[in-house]
Order: structure tokens, then C-alpha cells, then sequence
């Protein structure tokens, strides 16, 4: 079974913002903020609250960069993540927990010297580049 995570892009011409793993098992190495969709939550709901519990302020989703099949060992399996992109008008201010070391903006071009969790997160920032579509592809059906 896959796990269902929502994450978010956000960037600016020349940075992306990341956040440094604290979790033992992936401590150091660097995401995309975001976490577990919660029974009943809507991936959007998910990706907007775990982006401000990691990195401290809140996100404006402007689009869907895309859904993403990938293997993780942290979380026992294959996970499946809805990606969003995401504006934000204040600067990171993230309080180091057990979860999140740091946030901060890191220059695209220096990915590759990163730790990255997971070789999902560069072709995520990589699509978000290319090409986004509107957050209402993801639709709420009412019961």
C-alpha cells in the first residue's frame, strides 16, 4: 500500500525552499516541505498546514506540479505525493523539532551537492520549472 504525502515547491528565480530532515532515520538530508495526508484531509489542506508547521509561514498554492510514485525506507514502502507549487511573502522562520532541522532557501544550482531524500524531489522542482496546472485538477467529490 502506498502512503499518500502533499508537498510543496516554492521558489524564486534562482532558489527552492527546502527543509533539512531532523528525523534519525533521514537526519541531514534535505525535502520539499511537506507530510501525510490525514484520513479525511484533502491533499491541499495537508500541503498547506505541513508547509507551516516546517518552515514557519503560511503558503499560497498556486498550482499542481504533479503526482509522484516513489519509494521511501522512512516510511516502510512506496508513497505517493501530490506536489504543489506554492508562493510565500515572508522569509522562513522555522523553529528546529524533532522532524525539521532547518528550512532555507537554496540556490537551484547547487542541488546536486545536497543530500537529497529522495531523487523525487529534483524532478519535482524540475517540473514545476516546465510546467504547472491548476490546484483544481485534485477535486473534492461531496458525498
Amino acid at each position: 500500500m502506498h502512503t499518500l504525502v502533499a508537498a510543496t515547491v516554492a521558489r524564486t528565480d534562482d532558489d527552492v525552499l527546502l527543509v533539512e530532515e531532523g528525523k534519525e532515520a533521514v537526519r541531514g538530508t534535505w525535502n520539499l516541505p511537506g507530510g501525510r495526508v490525514e484520513a479525511g484531509e484533502d491533499p491541499r489542506e495537508t500541503a498547506a498546514r505541513e508547509f507551516t508547521e516546517e518552515v514557519g509561514v503560511d503558503v499560497e498554492l498556486t498550482g499542481l506540479v504533479g503526482v509522484y510514485l516513489g519509494r521511501d525506507a522512512f516510511v516502510d514502502g512506496p508513497f505517493l505525493s501530490v506536489t504543489y507549487l506554492g508562493q510565500v511573502s515572508e522569509e522562513p522562520r522555522a523553529v528546529a523539532t524533532d522532524s525539521v532541522a532547518a528550512a532555507r532557501w537554496i540556490d537551484r544550482d547547487r542541488l546536486d551537492e545536497l543530500a537529497l531524500r529522495s531523487p523525487y524531489v529534483s524532478r519535482a522542482i524540475h517540473d514545476a520549472d516546465e510546467r504547472t496546472f491548476p490546484t483544481t485538477v485534485v477535486r473534492s467529490i461531496p458525498e
